[in-house]
């Protein structure tokens, strides 16, 4: 079967198997082909590994001299951007530490090198924070004074500052050391009612730092067990919102290929999930999603999770997972009948599965969709309805095509969705599911 350009990508990047074919197609790719690729290559977050793994398999000469010069510039281009992020880094780590402010680093520069060979080769747009609550106001008054200006944010348990800049650009402008980027302030890593999926548990804390010693700078990071937890979670964040960027699970794959085999890294991540099923079942999605798109082991105690996945989980990851995170284009790009919305069945499963308080909202927070924020922002600020810059970076006819198309493939999905769950039919109705119920499964 003829795989596409993207998978031919993929299956270059794979951790494990035969790279001959996948390179093969490379070759032939046109140069239409080129194009689009490339695009795709910097939207996914996977130019500078692919740039990467051409060096390490020597096989720089199967694309041609114009694609490898474009990847060395962005590459290039990018190692001074992530000197200027260093360079931000350590002045606000600095006077964090010096104001008191109780954080951890996630995220970013902490991923290196358990999820990352080197900094270079990702494409970061932010720098993230965990932070007691208590240290929340000196943090956004330090960051403030720095320049920084505040952005409406769609996470109750997150605050964003952005630094002035031009606006995000693409196409090799984003790797540039002028391209803005945020810092991020959590004061929780999973916002509960954001995706009205319950059930993580509130366990990660800034008291369970470790000190990184990376790139002669020195800050407190998550452990290792925390870190993969956390990157789990992130992941699992985008594809409830219904796109991901590839180089995320990846980079989980990374982790994968080097820990896999760590028992006592195993042993401490059980640990740490505890008793949360909904946790135990993020950890088999995202781990498998790596295993099935780049050949990454998947790890005993995962397999041994995996068993004990529910029926309409294990549908999704065999049916969908591969195809949908293949298809994750932004919105403004125009794709015949997106598959972004093939999330929603797995959202639902986990939505349905919230057995706590699921009254809670946040009056003050805005909803989960792009449109239903561009309608809050208005209604926050209705100065923004005479600003076309702000309605021109929304790209709203594009959206509004985006999302309508897409709604149609998930409609005409929905038969073989329940096709699919017919040997039980409670999967794909909403039914009570809780930690109780888990192990009683896994007792039986």
């Amino acid at each position: 079967m003829k795989s596409t350009p993207a998978e031919a990508v993929i299956g270059f990047l794979s951790f494990s198997g035969d790279r001959r074919d996948s390179l093969k197609a490379i070759e032939n790719f046109t140069p239409r082909q080129w194009k689009y690729i490339l695009q795709w290559l910097d939207d996914a977050g996977l130019a500078l590994y692919f740039l990467q793994k051409l060096k390490d398999e020597r096989a720089g000469g199967s694309v041609p001299p114009s694609v490898l010069s474009h990847l060395e510039q962005n590459f290039a281009c990018n190692q001074l951007r992530i000197e200027e992020m260093l360079r931000r880094f350590d002045a606000t780590n600095r006077k964090f530490s010096d104001a008191g402010v109780h954080y951890t680093v996630i995220k970013g520069f902490s991923l290196v090198p358990q999820f990352c060979p080197q900094a270079t080769l990702r494409h970061q747009a932010d720098l993230d924070y965990l932070i007691d609550e208590q240290s929340l106001p000196a943090a956004s008054r330090l960051l403030t004074e720095a320049g920084y200006h505040s952005k409406i944010c769609s996470s109750s348990t997150q605050s964003v500052f952005v630094a002035s800049g031009k606006e995000p650009a693409r196409s090799g402008g984003q790797y540039s050391p002028h391209a803005p980027h945020a810092v991020e302030l959590h004061t929780d890593i999973w916002d509960d009612d954001m995706h009205g999926v319950y059930g993580i548990p509130k366990s990660f804390s800034v008291k369970q730092s470790k000190t990184q010693h990376w790139n002669g700078l020195t800050f407190p990071a998550q452990a290792d067990e925390d870190a993969f937890l956390l990157q789990v979670l992130h992941t699992c964040h985008h594809l409830f919102t219904q796109w991901i960027r590839l180089s995320s699970v990846l980079e989980i794959g990374y982790f994968l290929h080097r820990r896999a085999s760590d028992r006592e890294l195993w042993k401490g991540i059980e640990k740490r999930t505890g008793d949360s099923a909904v946790l135990r079942e993020l950890v088999v999605i995202v781990t498998e999603m790596s295993a099935r798109l780049f050949a990454a082991p998947i790890p005993k105690v995962v397999q041994s999770w995996s068993t004990s996945i529910r029926p309409g989980p294990r549908a999704w990851i065999d049916n969908y997972a591969r195809d949908w995170a293949m298809g994750g284009l932004p919105v403004y790009e125009f794709s015949l009948f997106p598959r972004s919305k093939l999330a929603l069945f797995l959202l639902h499963q986990y939505k349905s599965a919230s057995w706590v308080k699921q009254s809670r909202t946040h009056h003050h927070q805005p909803p989960s969709s792009r449109l239903g924020r561009i309608a809050w922002f208005i209604k926050d600020d209705p100065a923004l309805l005479w600003n076309a810059d702000w309605w021109r970076r929304q790209h709203l006819f594009r959206r509004s095509v985006f999302y309508a198309l897409a709604e149609l493939r998930y409609l005409a999905e929905i038969p073989r969705w329940r096709w699919l769950n017919r040997a039980n039919p409670r999967t794909a109705s909403s039914i009570p599911w809780s930690s109780d119920s888990y192990r009683s499964k896994k007792a039986s």
